[in-house]
Formats: C-alpha cells, sequence, structure tokens
C-alpha cells in the first residue's frame, strides 16, 4: 500500500487514475496544476507521484526538480501523451523513475507502480542497514542488568559453534541485530562479512532474488549480466534474517533446504551452489505460536532453534536505562562536538520511569533530541521529550484485559483492540502504532488486513 499524489489538469484522467491505483490497493490525493502538485506532496508527503507533462502553470519538467527535492522526496513516473527519447532523457535527469505513455492501461501502471515501490524500499532497507551497521560498530552491547549479562553469556557459547543456526528474539527495538552482530565478531567467522536482510521490507520475488541472486534474465526487470544474491555474499561470514518470522511460506521451504542441504540455486539457475555462512534468524514474533496456527513451518523453526537468545524488554530491565542513557549521550556529544557535562537526577528519573514501548532504538532517538535541545551542559527534565501516551495506552489495555469477559478473551480479539487503542492514541500514524506495539509496519498493515481494521 502506498499514498500516491496524482497530478493532471484533466478532472476525467485523474478520476481513471485514481480509480486504477486504488484498484491496486494504494490511496490516493490529487493535484490540476504545478502549484497544487508541490503543495499536496509538501502536505501529504506521497511515496509516489503519477505527473502529467502538460499542465496550465507549466510543463511537468519544471515541476519535477522541486517534486524530488521535498522532504521524503517520492518517486516520480511521469505521464505523456507522446514519448519521444529527448523527453524520456530529460526525465530521467531531473529524477523521475518511470516515463509512461498516455493513456496507461491498468497493468501497465500496477506494474510501474510495484517497480518503483520495491525499488524505495530496498534503498530505505539499504539506508536502515547502514545506519544499524555504524551504531553496532560504535560500541559494545551496553547494560548491568542479570537479564544482559545473561545474554552476553549464551553469545559467549553461541559464538563458540561456528556453524550453528541461531533464533534471536524480542521486542522491536531491543537490539536483537546487536546481539547477532556480537556473536559473528565473538567466532571464528569474525574476519568474514556480517550480512543482514529484513525478510519484512520486500516483496516475495524481490526478496527471493536478493537472497538467493538470479541467472541472466531470470525475470523482467533485472540486471541481464544477472547477480549474486546475500547468501554469496554472506560467504565466510555471517548472514542475519531479521524478521524471518514473515517469511512467505513458498520462502520457507526454501529457506529449510538451504539450511539442511547448505547449497541454494540463484533464480532461473539449475546449479547447487554451496552455502558457507552461519545463518542467524531474528523474530519480534512467537514462532511457536506461529506453528501452531499454520503460519510458520516447523520443521524450519526447528533448524532455525537449535541455538535460541531472547533478549528482553527495556521495560523489564530498567536498572539499564542509565547506562545507555550515557552510552548514548556520550556518542552524540562526539557527533554534534558539543560539551556535555551528563544527565540529571531528576532526567534520569523520568528516563526510567518510563516504560519504552520502542525499547533501546526508542530511547537512542529520545537522548539524541535532548542533546539538540540542550545544545551543551547537563540534560535536563524539560530537555526529555516523552510520549506520555504510552501510559494512557498500556493503562488502557490493561482496563480492556480485567473488563473483558471469558469469550472475549481470545488473543485475536485482544490483539484486534490493542491495534485499535495504539492507532487512536497516535492518531492514525501507522508507523508510530507499529513501534509502540513492538511490530514492524508491514506487519501492522497484515494484521490490519486480516482483522478488517479500515486504516
Amino acid at each position: 500500500m502506498a499514498r500516491v499524489l496524482i497530478v493532471d489538469d484533466e478532472p476525467g484522467v485523474r478520476a481513471g487514475l485514481v480509480a486504477m491505483c486504488m484498484a491496486a490497493g494504494h490511496r490516493c490525493v490529487e493535484a490540476g496544476t504545478g502549484a497544487q502538485a508541490l503543495s499536496r506532496a509538501r502536505e501529504e508527503q506521497p511515496d509516489v507521484v503519477l505527473l502529467d507533462l502538460r499542465m496550465p502553470d507549466g510543463g511537468g519538467l519544471d515541476v519535477l526538480p522541486a517534486l524530488t527535492a521535498v522532504p521524503s522526496a517520492p518517486s516520480v513516473i511521469v505521464l505523456t501523451g507522446y514519448v519521444d527519447v529527448r523527453t524520456a532523457v530529460k526525465a530521467m535527469q531531473e529524477g523521475a523513475a518511470n516515463v509512461l505513455e498516455k493513456p496507461v492501461d491498468p497493468p501497465t501502471l500496477r506494474k510501474a507502480l510495484e517497480r518503483v515501490l520495491d525499488g524505495r524500499l530496498v534503498r530505505a532497507e539499504r539506508d536502515r542497514l547502514r545506519d544499524e551497521v555504524a551504531q553496532l560498530r560504535s560500541g559494545p552491547i551496553v547494560g548491568r542488568s542479570a537479564a544482559i549479562r545473561a545474554v552476553m553469556e549464551h553469545v559467549e557459547r553461541v559464538a563458540a559453534t561456528p556453524h550453528s543456526t541461531v533464533l534471536v528474539t524480542g521486542d522491536s527495538g531491543v537490539g536483537k541485530e546487536l546481539v547477532a552482530r556480537a556473536i559473528h565478531e565473538r567466532s571464528a567467522r569474525a574476519q568474514g562479512p556480517f550480512v543482514a536482510l529484513n525478510c519484512a521490507a520486500l516483496s516475495e520475488g524481490l526478496l527471493e532474488a536478493e537472497l538467493f541472486g538470479y541467472e541472466p534474465g531470470a525475470f523482467t526487470g533485472g540486471d541481464p549480466r544477472g547477480r549474486d544474491g546475500l547468501l554469496a555474499a554472506a560467504r565466510g561470514g555471517t548472514l542475519l534474517l531479521d524478521e524471518v518470522g514473515e517469511l512467505d511460506v513458498g520462502l520457507q521451504a526454501k529457506l529449510l533446504r538451504v539450511l539442511q542441504e547448505r547449497t541454494y540455486r540463484r533464480v532461473g539457475g539449475n546449479r547447487d551452489l554451496p552455502m558457507d555462512a552461519r545463518v542467524i534468524g531474528a523474530t519480534n514474533r512467537d514462532l511457536g505460536t506461529e506453528v501452531e496456527h499454520g503460519r510458520f513451518r516447523s520443521d524450519l523453526f526447528y533448524r532455525l532453534n537449535v541455538m535460541s537468545i531472547v533478549v528482553p524488554p527495556l521495560r523489564e530491565r530498567p536498572e539499564d536505562v542509565p547506562g545507555l542513557a550515557s552510552h548514548f549521550l556520550a556518542r552524540f556529544a562526539d557527533e554534534l562536538r558539543r560539551p556535555f557535562t551528563g544527565i540529571s537526577d531528576a532526567a534520569l528519573a523520568r528516563l526510567v520511569a518510563y516504560p519504552w514501548p520502542g525499547n533501546v532504538r526508542e530511547l537512542r532517538n529520545t537522548i539524541e533530541r535532548a542533546a539538540i535541545l540542550a545544545a551543551e551542559g547537563e540534560l535536563r527534565p524539560e530537555h526529555i521529550v516523552l510520549d506520555e501516551r504510552m501510559r494512557g495506552l498500556q493503562q488502557g489495555t490493561l482496563a480492556a484485559l480485567h473488563s473483558a469477559q471469558p469469550d472475549d478473551l481470545r488473543l485475536d480479539r485482544m490483539e484486534a483492540t490493542l491495534i485499535r487503542r495504539a492507532l487512536e492514541v497516535h492518531e492514525g500514524n501507522k508507523q508510530r502504532a507499529a513501534d509502540a506495539l513492538g511490530i514492524h509496519r508491514s506487519t501492522l498493515y497484515k494484521k490490519l488486513e486480516a482483522y478488517g481494521i479500515p486504516d
């Protein structure tokens, strides 16, 4: 699902494009002029813009550079009644992702939207992984609680077995990737690459190609020379499959074969290639429950769960908050080149008392925001900006559990209630609701569809 801005001065054409986009499951906003397009782009921050080349207040090529310069710049598909090479090249140079000839039919538009959205997901995922790897390399696992000491004991034991698969579980934001890297860096594979893939961020077809690679001509739009996948990139090192619980059943079967046979085939290929990487799966789901409901293969679960590490949420180890907060403040003092002297007792008290639904990731962001607000010196309570609505969310959830009748205590009903409450608290913002629930945004969309909750 994406937000699509449709820019065309003809209402009938806009209506047709809206119908095609909505039929593909997307949400639409409209604009009839270039000026309106820029205004709506800034207000709505669409994922994709369908931009007509001819408009009353100027050509689409005049608007295109400004569209691609707005915050969270959208991907732009240019629409024109007559495609010539010069126009297409100019549009691409100005930042267009594609050029389509009008009138465009539904299959062509659907494929074009899928292609640019998949591309956005790939870029976003690579940016996220690059940022997280930079964070992971900046310091060790921080914590003095008994729970974190137990996690580190498991890491040391697991690291001594460089071939065994590992399953790391815990809420979103607890630091599962950090644990996976700690295993890698303490193992005999430390000199090899550490490669990570978020299984929830890509469509099934794109995920398979990213993981296994593909042969020349395997599918339209791919590199004509073919390409190695992440299994090849991780050779001699470690492959982290983040959000492994989101894998499609078909890919689950293929991954099981890889783990059992230690071989794989590129998409479109017929040769078995050796796989030499330790595989670590990470998930915020209870895979045992997923197996019971038929959503995850039991044989793959047991194969991944050879060694298991559970990372506890931050709310269960408040004694780790002061150390983590000081660690992050020292990092931002270096990055911002500001002379911070520490965190006041009153500010620490606020941090320790907060439930941290977004876990360590939310704490990191909170300290970064506080460092920007404080500028220098000591972080004080007024610099600590917390989402106090989360207290209401927690209290509302507990009240719903206590007041529910026995027949209402089915897990799916309570989950649907909690999702509705999270959306209400965060005024419909899906990303914030997903963070509060401790799940990936793509998981939230799947649950909205499964429970019939309007978005």
